[in-house]
């Protein structure tokens, strides 16, 4: 089990905790909420009394995890995306469909990022009177050095893009052009076959990337 596992289950068990602990026989207002957030029904979706200092931080620290959580699980969908072309017989053609999942992936870095070092912050924040805070501080800065230098590569390629022209590379662009060349009824064989494997290439290519980035 990785230490992102292990992160997890701390809040799965504690959010588990929570909800037994509660009286839903002799507590409507929270038996409410639940059965709104559960079943997406219309109506109240919090508790109106007040919060504890634990429940406070508890709720901020597992609000933010889910959102790095969100994004590290995107990252690794983008992995199976790129090994399957679910769109045939449609006008999405496969060279797009590569430049739209590697677009995304340099997003979702981005957003990750933003995500881990806001979490340093509200971990700061949070333990702001704790005897132990000098020492935490120093921690949070130094996993923030972390976060911006892993994964500086990647954020600057994607500054690159997006202020300037959309992701291309070298492969990317050979692609287009063949994939030019083979559109219409009439296709030259020897170009489609070219296409063929220049597309294999070049998915192969970004998968081996993605995995290892990841």
């Amino acid at each position: 089990m990785t230490v992102f596992d292990k992160y997890s289950e701390i809040f799965i068990h504690r959010t588990k905790e929570l909800i037994e602990k509660e009286d839903l026989t002799n507590n409507p207002e929270y038996r409410e909420v639940l059965k709104n957030q559960l079943l997406g029904s219309s109506g109240p979706k919090r508790i109106t009394r007040k919060m504890t200092p634990t429940d406070i931080i508890f709720s901020k620290l597992f609000a933010g995890f889910t959102e790095i959580y969100n994004s590290y699980y995107s990252l690794l969908d983008i992995e199976v995306y790129l090994h399957r072309f679910p769109y045939h017989k449609t006008r999405v053609s496969k060279t797009r469909y590569l430049a739209y999942h590697m677009e995304n992936y340099l997003n979702e870095v981005y957003i990750l990022k933003v995500r881990l070092i806001s979490y340093c912050t509200i971990v700061d924040r949070l333990y702001r009177k704790d005897q132990y805070l000098k020492d935490l501080k120093k921690t949070m800065k130094s996993l923030s050095d972390i976060v911006q230098k892993s994964l500086k590569g990647v954020i600057d390629a994607r500054g690159t893009h997006v202020h300037s022209t959309r992701f291309t590379d070298e492969n990317l662009d050979r692609l287009t052009t063949l994939e030019l060349i083979n559109h219409g009824p009439n296709k030259i064989p020897l170009m489609k076959t070219l296409y063929d494997s220049a597309y294999r290439n070049t998915r192969k290519d970004y998968s081996v990337t993605i995995k290892r980035k990841n």
